[in-house]
């Protein structure tokens, strides 16, 4: 019988001095300070838009200092919204140690083209079709778009290409559909992303392409059927243009379907 509850005893007496440990752990936690900032910075290639000194500004700005701010004083969900909110940022994550560090992890937007409208004003859209500003610390090589364009561009940085049509009636809209899809999808593959160097919009608002290699350019008007399109210039450049020359054509067609419409020099 003693024995018995002797062991119940033990037993409540564990559970009580567990209890009293984690209450412990808890209130000490409460109290850890901020001891280090620690930023990591994922820059999807070399695009150095954004550094760790530009970072750690986010979190002093909001008042926060090292020794003095308590890391429950700092709420992680509401500093990886206002990262996210800097237009070279594409996502955050954030959260704080025992020891004091709290950890920014970003991920820097990837451009695939920089874009002008007719008055010289540009932008970057990047892999998401996100519209960014330009940096005074970095120009990325990316692709350039110009030529028939009138949207006020810059009027949209932050937003998404997708929503663009909800915001605005621009007959340009759709251009910057058309330019988007085009560079997305050249920057997905080695050969185009070389071979590439520029994007036209004509007065048809068709979208023309400036290659590296030849003086001739391609008319691809629209962005639908993209890929047909592309594969059909790759393969009239292996059986066509290797055999004619790079300099043969002025103009190379692809809008129509199951034809390469070719115009001499």
């Amino acid at each position: 019988m003693w024995s018995k509850l002797i062991k119940i005893s033990g037993a409540v007496l564990a559970v009580v001095a567990l209890f009293v440990l984690l209450v412990a752990a808890v209130s000490a936690s409460n109290e850890i300070r901020l001891k280090h900032v620690v930023v990591k910075i994922d820059y999807a290639g070399e695009n150095f838009f954004i550094d760790e000194d530009q970072i750690e500004e986010t979190i002093f700005d909001l008042g926060y200092s090292i020794d003095s701010t308590l890391l429950r004083d700092i709420n992680p969900g509401n500093l990886e919204h206002l990262l996210e909110n800097n237009a070279f940022i594409q996502e955050a994550e954030v959260y704080a140690e025992l020891n004091g560090d709290l950890h920014l992890d970003v991920k820097a937007r990837k451009p695939v083209v920089r874009v002008f409208n007719d008055l010289g004003i540009s932008v970057y859209i990047d892999h998401e079709g996100s519209i960014m500003p330009l940096s005074s610390k970095f120009t990325a090589r990316v692709p350039v778009a110009n030529g028939n364009i009138t949207l006020m561009l810059h009027q949209y940085i932050g937003k998404n290409i997708s929503e663009l049509a909800k915001l605005t009636d621009h007959p340009d809209v759709e251009v910057l559909v058309d330019i988007y899809t085009v560079a997305q999808t050249c920057s997905k593959s080695k050969f185009w992303s070389s071979q590439i160097n520029q994007l036209y919009v004509n007065r048809d608002k068709e979208i023309e392409l400036i290659p590296r290699v030849g003086d001739h350019h391609i008319l691809i008007g629209h962005s639908n059927d993209l890929d047909k399109k592309l594969n059909k210039l790759k393969y009239f450049y292996a059986e066509g243009l290797d055999k004619t020359g790079w300099n043969e054509y002025k103009v190379i067609n692809l809008k129509y379907a199951n034809q390469v419409v070719c115009t001499k020099s």
